[in-house]
């Protein structure tokens, strides 16, 4: 047979290179890919522009469509081949650097190489052609995403509604807790209630069950926590819903029935798990958004998503009509769980300074009956007595058989009533004691604005009768407030600005002024419980503060003179439909001294105002009065008068100038395109200092005003708008100088809607020191604004600054002058990249007295401080829009401070840097999850409130007619 030989011994490289040179047809893998990762670069830039348009969709209620969502699905899996030929190529040039080969190498390597040279060509190859696969994808891709329109169709929002988080579990809970959470994981009950009576902890342990799931992101795609409270409307308890959910498709005017298919048709998809607390009856859940269908239909759990609900109540009752499926009652707690909740809320030196003294304490605590609400008042309330004679009488105090057996209390109530009195006697003054009873006025689990409501409501009951400025009533007031958190009759809540009275504390101040036998005072409070009329005469008739704030009144009847002989108090606050007062309302009630209209849809009172003699507190805040009649000048007892946000345009000559009682006057927000404001200040002959709340349109010439006003004026609260003088051609403001007459007493400040690029604060000549009881600064919405600098300006006592709206700030380094600050707030300044630049430079200052720092929408921010800086007493961070922000300036030695909780994105959450793994695991416990629609709803409220500065009466009305 004859062989043939064939010489195979050919140089593959210059075989190979010879293809390499015609691979520029093909395209190189290198090439290749930098025009796969350009184009995906434009894919994901148009898909980050669609999921804001989604975004902003879902504030309206709308959710992606199909085609959107399956666009949105192909990217992403376009994101991962692209991102396995990356490797792939990245691993292949690793491995042999095959098209650079050196001259001078061995046979032996060079046979090695050939190896690897042909093995590697083929995988070039491939890449090559999936290369041209997946850019063909990307560019359809493109080519598609320019006709998904619209990218939304009806559906909302995601939101979690988060609580701060506490680290000590309550003393008598934690078996309740773990045995709710042991059903809830279960997977078979999923309407679960908590019952007993009111002040057992019920609350409490539904605040731990709710904090147990924020940590537990991945279970439930809702955690939604809503109050109840006795005599709660459905449709407001749907609002609250929606309004914590982000969800913006209900409408005031929609049925129960549509509000409810709108809640149900948004968690329709979603496990939920709902914490009602405090019902009085029974609620139809599906009404709620929370239908059980998987359950009542007999389908696997797994197949539908689920629907959980945990509900406090004082009735076993309720219990049964809910359908419950599992019952907790809420006991008593033993002796020794008792005592060591007493002992956690009273001085622990008190109780060892004495045997005698903690012999007493333990027998009082025995007389609360392990009821966690009446020991812990009462520890609070005998905290700062340190004699063995104080603890004596109170164990005698509740014990006093007498005292008690006339009231006619259930002994459950009895208990807490004891409590109660024992701590209500046991504050300071009878001033204190008045405070407290006042929070009764408002309604069930309300909170309670400290600033805006209820101090102006104690100063306007005369608590505070001897004040010669309204400072110093201001300063009592939160000495006050300060009293009675001390004593747990107040709680504190998520923001420091509000306060809320426990519903069994409330239950019981309200027995001490009304239902007492012999009692000789006698209020009704009858507040957000939905009233449509007043109740009937005879009702109140005797009756001598009444409250019926934010219900549905219409209308009001006409009544004879003198029907409420005793009234000294009217409330009717929040009825949004109450347009007209009859004039018969005024000469029925004689000896009313306190009257509040506000947040009511009033266009004019009747001239009978002037009938009320001894009025001496006025608030008709938020309602459209155009115009005051001449007769309201003859209010000559008016100590307190509210205009804040209405229309008021025509003021008759001395109708403010002539009240020689007068004593604070709030004219803010009110769009000021008259001068009587300046025609009243100018010429009031009060007999005491006016303290006045202010905005004006921020010229020179208003400026200079303020400046000269008379000595018995001061200003104290002040807004600078310039949204109406900004094409005046010479409003130079830029250095303002304060004169004694608005720098001295001023408290607020807020200069918003000014075209300048530099802010100087500054004092005049020969003033080395103003603007020395401010407490809160405000810039809004100055768009030019680069630097803000003081001059000779000692801000020593600010504790509030809010920048909002400055896009061209560069830092706020100027707050490390400010000793006091306790409120940092900065929102959609973007041009900010760093909160404080001057740390350890020239500025020796490396620690901050604030306790709250909130930046949000700051897309440049990529530091709070260029240098270690110390946050001694930060309690609260929220970071929301901050993607830059990386690091944050503190590690975990802030939790031997007093650090309770970081809210922000989880995206932004997880991926910032850190020194060292441990400080995230140290300070993950601290942190919540805030959802966007939340922030942004929040967001959105900060805009409404801008918007009402420019133009109050038109926002309020386009909102109610």
């Amino acid at each position: 047979m004859a062989c043939i030989n064939l010489n195979l011994d050919v140089d593959v490289n210059s075989c190979l290179s010879g293809l390499w040179a015609s691979l520029p047809v093909l395209g190189r893998p290198k090439s290749g890919i930098q025009k796969l990762e350009k184009e995906m670069a434009r894919l994901r830039g148009k898909r980050d522009d669609i999921k804001n348009q989604i975004d902003q969709a879902d504030r309206q209620g709308k959710i992606p469509t199909n085609e959107v969502s399956q666009w949105l699905r192909e990217v992403e899996i376009l994101e991962g081949k692209v991102g396995v030929i990356e490797q792939d190529f990245q691993s292949v040039t690793t491995t042999c650097n095959c098209f650079n080969q050196t001259d001078g190498t061995s046979s032996q390597t060079q046979r090695a190489g050939d190896q690897v040279l042909v093995r590697q060509s083929s995988n070039y190859c491939s890449i090559i052609r999936r290369v041209a696969k997946e850019l063909g994808e990307a560019n359809e891709l493109m080519s598609r995403a320019g006709a998904l329109d619209p990218v939304a169709t009806v559906g909302p929002l995601k939101s979690t509604v988060m609580l701060p988080i506490s680290h000590r579990p309550p003393v008598g809970i934690e078996s309740y807790v773990e045995d709710i959470v042991g059903y809830i994981d279960g997977g078979e009950d999923n309407i679960i209630g908590i019952y007993g009576m009111g002040g057992f902890g019920k609350t409490t342990t539904l605040n731990r069950i709710q904090q147990h799931y924020l940590l537990k992101h991945t279970i439930f795609d809702r955690v939604i926590w809503v109050v109840a409270s006795k005599g709660c409307q459905l449709k407001r308890l749907q609002m609250d819903i929606a309004k914590s959910l982000g969800l913006n498709t209900l409408q005031e005017n929609d049925g129960e029935n549509t509000c409810g298919d709108k809640l149900c048709s948004y968690l329709m998809n979603k496990n939920c798990l709902m914490f009602l607390d405090d019902i009085w009856e029974h609620l139809n859940l599906q009404l709620l958004g929370m239908a059980h269908s998987a359950t009542e239909q007999g389908q696997q759990q797994h197949q539908q998503p689920r629907k959980v609900v945990v509900f406090t109540t004082r009735s076993e009752t309720v219990c049964a009509q809910m359908k419950a499926e599992k019952k907790i009652k809420v006991r008593c707690l033993d002796s020794e769980q008792a005592w060591q909740l007493f002992e956690q809320n009273i001085d622990g030196d008190v109780l060892s300074s004495d045997a005698g003294i903690k012999f007493l304490a333990e027998e009082l605590a025995k007389e609360c009956a392990g009821l966690p609400l009446a020991l812990v008042t009462v520890a609070r309330a005998m905290s700062g007595k340190r004699s063995w004679e104080a603890w004596k009488e109170a164990l005698h105090q509740t014990r006093d058989k007498h005292e008690w057996t006339t009231i006619g209390l259930s002994e459950d109530s009895l208990v807490m009533y004891k409590a109660f009195k024992l701590s209500y006697d046991s504050l300071e003054n009878d001033s204190i004691r008045e405070c407290l009873l006042y929070c009764a006025l408002w309604p069930e689990d309300y909170e309670i604005n400290k600033f805006e409501e209820l101090i102006p409501c104690w100063i306007g009951c005369g608590i505070f009768d001897e004040f010669n400025m309204i400072n110093e009533a201001f300063a009592k007031g939160y000495s006050h407030l300060e009293a009675l958190g001390a004593a747990s009759l107040l709680e504190k809540c998520d923001s420091d600005k509000v306060v809320k009275m426990h519903d069994v504390i409330r239950d019981m101040a309200l027995l001490m002024v009304s239902g007492l036998q012999g009692n000789k005072r006698k209020w009704i409070v009858k507040a957000e419980i939905g009233l449509s009329d007043l109740p009937r005469q005879e009702e109140w008739q005797e009756a001598e503060r009444a409250s019926f704030m934010r219900n549905e009144i219409t209308s009001l009847q006409e009544y004879e003179a003198s029907t409420f002989p005793k009234l000294s108090m009217l409330i009717l606050h929040g009825n949004i439909n109450l347009k007209t007062i009859p004039p018969s309302l005024f000469t029925s009630m004689p000896r009313l001294t306190y009257l509040d209209l506000s947040d009511c849809c009033i266009t004019e009172l009747p001239k009978e105002i002037c009938s009320l003699a001894e009025l001496q507190y006025l608030n008709l805040s938020d309602n459209h009065i155009i115009r005051l009649q001449f007769e309201f000048g003859c209010l000559s007892k008016l100590e307190n008068l509210f205009l804040r946000g209405t229309g008021l345009e025509i003021v008759p000559n001395g109708t403010i100038s002539n009240l020689s009682m007068l004593q604070w006057l709030d004219i803010r927000n009110i769009p000021l395109v008259t001068d009587w404001w300046w025609d009243e200040l100018k010429c009031f002959k009060g007999r005491h200092q006016l303290s006045v709340g202010i905005t004006i349109n921020a010229t020179t010439d208003n400026i200079q005003r303020l400046n000269m006003l008379p000595p018995t004026v001061s200003i104290w609260h002040l807004t600078l708008d310039g949204e109406n003088i900004s094409k005046l051609p010479n409003y130079d403001l830029g250095t303002l100088q304060w004169g004694c007459r608005v720098s001295d007493n001023l408290e607020f400040l807020c200069i918003q809607n000014l075209r300048l690029d530099r802010l100087e604060l500054a004092v005049g000549v020969g003033r080395e020191s103003s603007l020395g009881c401010l407490k809160r600064l405000d810039f809004r919405f100055l768009n030019l604004l680069e630097e803000i600098s003081l001059n000779r300006v000692r801000l020593n006592n600010l504790r509030e600054l809010s920048i909002c709206g400055c896009p061209m700030l560069n830092d706020v380094s100027w707050i490390l002058q400010l000793p006091c600050l306790n409120f940092l707030e900065i929102i959609y300044c973007e041009g900010m990249k760093e909160v404080i630049s001057e740390v350890g430079n020239s500025n020796p200052i490396s620690s901050s007295s604030i306790q709250c720092l909130i930046l949000w929408h700051m897309s440049d921010l990529n530091l709070i401080a260029n240098r270690p800086f110390h946050f001694p007493y930060l309690e609260y961070v929220q970071v929301y829009d901050c993607p830059k922000l990386k690091k944050l300036p503190f590690g975990a030695e802030i939790l031997k401070n007093r650090l309770k909780v970081i809210k922000g994105e989880d995206n932004w959450w997880n991926n910032l840097d850190w020194d060292d793994e441990s400080i995230k695991d140290s300070l993950t416990p601290y942190f919540s999850a805030s959802s966007c629609s939340r922030e942004a709803m929040v967001l959105a409220s900060l805009i409404m409130v801008y918007d009402q500065f420019r133009n109050e009466a038109s926002a309020f009305w386009s909102r109610r007619l």
